[in-house]
């Protein structure tokens, strides 16, 4: 039981923060489901395409 509440918390954690997640080249912004790129590893969001293609073409200017 006490593993199936960790769990719990954990899925609504993850997904709470998905939702308050904000753009990593404009952090003004919250980030649009869907639209993200990975980096080193980690997961990266975005507001537009447009910001994707900025965090592309030059990764650690916005990775953090």
């Amino acid at each position: 039981m006490k593993t199936l509440l960790a769990l719990a918390v954990l899925a609504l954690a993850g997904f709470a923060s998905a939702e308050d997640a904000k753009c990593a080249v404009n952090p003004g912004k919250d980030a649009k489901p869907g639209i993200t790129a990975k980096h080193d590893g980690k997961t990266y969001s975005f507001c537009c395409n447009n910001c994707k293609k900025k965090f592309e073409a030059d990764p650690a200017k916005y990775a953090k």
